[in-house]
């Protein structure tokens, strides 16, 4: 959609999201609608979406949809609000994702949780933009070599004890592959960090098989974090 065929009013009332970050939201492109954010969690089914943008008696009204619906509820609810009420709305659908982070329940993996925030925790960004700004040309080719490496191996490795866990870290290595063209460096770690923690789990062989290629692939791209990263997990 080009911003020229919305009025200038519907822009400034969206301008507060352009280049927004969150812990537990993406700003995803719109699409057909005004706005789009997402749950991080790959597994949420979570959003935000500012469909479109009406005069209703002379107001400026706007569609709105989101899930969870309340705290009762997680289907999606609709609703039409004032451009003075979509921060507010906005700010109560982050609240619902804090929230849900925060609970403790038998559903969690603390195990997997410390293996992301392990590896995670090793990446210091050179790029004070990496929030916003996507890695360069030749270190998404690179990275992209590298999974598609880890996605074959993982293939190769599969039995009948661990198929099942491999088809759905493949599946989700495709579709960081897919984007990294078009998501920040940040999230292309956090995606990555979830990748590498997922195959954690499996036991030792496999971390030695996976970071030890790992390192050889990111010493060529030359990004100093992961390179650290990547020879503190292996030594």
């Amino acid at each position: 959609m080009n911003k020229k065929k919305l009025p200038l009013k519907v822009l400034k009332a969206l301008e507060p999201f352009v280049g927004m970050q969150g812990e537990l939201f993406t700003i995803e492109h719109p699409g057909n609608n005004l706005l789009l954010v997402k749950d991080k969690d790959p597994n949420s089914k979570f959003y935000y979406t500012i469909e479109k943008h009406q005069i209703r008696d002379g107001k400026d009204i706007y569609s709105v949809i989101f899930a969870p619906k309340n705290d009762k509820e997680v289907g999606a609810y609709s609703t039409t609000i004032g451009a003075d009420d979509i921060t507010t709305t906005f700010n109560s659908w982050v609240l619902f994702l804090e929230n849900y982070s925060k609970v403790k329940s038998f559903f969690d993996d603390p195990i997997l949780e410390s293996y992301q925030a392990e590896f995670f925790s090793n990446f210091e960004f050179v790029d004070e933009h990496a929030e916003t700004n996507p890695f360069q040309t030749a270190e998404i080719l690179q990275l992209d070599y590298l999974l598609e490496h880890v996605s074959t191996r993982l293939i190769e490795l599969s039995d009948e004890n661990n198929r099942e866990a491999n088809e759905v870290i493949v599946a989700e290595i495709a579709f960081i592959r897919e984007s990294l063209t078009n998501r920040s460096q940040k999230w292309v770690v956090e995606q990555i960090s979830n990748i590498y923690a997922k195959i954690a789990k499996q036991g030792v062989p496999f971390i030695k098989e996976f970071w030890a290629e790992g390192k050889k692939e990111l010493i060529k791209i030359g990004i100093k974090a992961l390179i650290e990263s990547a020879q503190n997990l292996i030594s």
